[in-house]
């Protein structure tokens, strides 16, 4: 077996669970965490009611990160957590809805996307701004794991689809990128670069991996503007659906997808490219990224 595709196998712990295992895993504390293993959502779009397909597909999500064994550390959402306009009922589904991954030790966040707003996340997860933000009204963090940190940008903009990264956040950033002289560093948010337009500014550093980001629904890694990307599947809403696990070790990241769905968007006009289903799900499951860390 191919050493990615062994990893695949441990990433997705050989998962065998249906919903009816659900709470034996949600119970099960005996497992691990291991802190180079990162688990990756994005545009979960969560809604209600618990027969939606929002609802089932995070849930199922949920349930196959707490089947890994051992279990990832962290847990990073991409953006658009919410479905719509960051309603207030939303938020609270995900707090109720990401409880067995607190229960189990899990640490987790998100980065705000277009569908979110701040103020209601802030106002159902108090807590997490117990310390004040580097920007005001925006919602930045730095997730660590001993091999390469985690960026997490906020490109939200006021009422537009695209987003951007204001000019104090770049400004932060640039700071911030001077400090990573000897330990690696994935810098993204919710929006692609083509958005945010901050590749002059992670190039520089000479410890930056690769540009990470949501929003598309569609697994892809190309290389913009000389850097390296990958963009994440929506967990549930339309596009290529399923999530992402990273494992990094001292010298490489290797990000496996685990791809069970597809669904062309109902509302674009343009012919559906997928006419095969199998092999194109097989063929995104075979695409594992591996980033060489500086």
């Amino acid at each position: 077996m191919k050493r990615r595709d062994f990893l695949r196998v441990v990433a997705l712990g050989a998962i065998t669970a249906r919903f009816g295992d659900v709470e034996r895993l949600f119970a099960d504390d005996s497992i691990p965490l291991d802190p180079t293993i990162v688990a990756i959502f994005s545009d979960p779009h969560l809604h209600g009611p618990e027969t939606s397909q929002y609802y089932v597909r995070f849930k199922q999500g949920i349930a196959k990160v707490l089947a890994m064994n051992p279990r990832p550390a962290n847990l990073l959402v991409y953006g658009d957590v919410a479905f719509d306009h960051g309603e207030r009922e939303d938020y609270v589904l995900f707090r109720e809805l990401i409880k067995p991954l607190e229960d189990a030790g899990i640490h987790w966040e998100v980065a705000m996307g277009n569908h979110d707003r701040i103020a209601v996340f802030r106002d159902v997860f108090p807590e997490r701004f117990e310390k004040p933000q580097p920007i005001d009204n925006r919602y930045i963090n730095v997730v660590e794991t001993p091999n390469a940190d985690f960026i997490l940008l906020d490109s939200y903009l006021e009422n537009e689809v695209a987003g951007s990264i204001i000019p104090e956040q770049k400004e932060w950033l640039v700071e911030k990128l001077k400090s990573y002289e000897k330990k690696p560093v994935f810098v993204g948010c919710h929006h692609h670069l083509k958005d945010t337009k901050i590749a002059d500014l992670l190039k520089p550093c000479p410890k930056f991996v690769a540009y990470l980001h949501g929003h598309l629904h569609f697994y892809r890694n190309p290389r913009q503007e000389d850097i390296a990307t990958l963009c994440f599947p929506s967990l549930g809403c339309w596009g290529d659906l399923g999530f992402v696990v990273a494992h990094v070790s001292e010298t490489e990241a290797i990000f496996t997808p685990d791809i069970d769905a597809y669904q062309w968007p109902k509302w674009n006009p343009k012919k559906d490219p997928v006419d095969d289903l199998e092999p194109y799900l097989a063929q995104l499951n075979a695409n594992s990224p591996v980033f060489q860390l500086p």
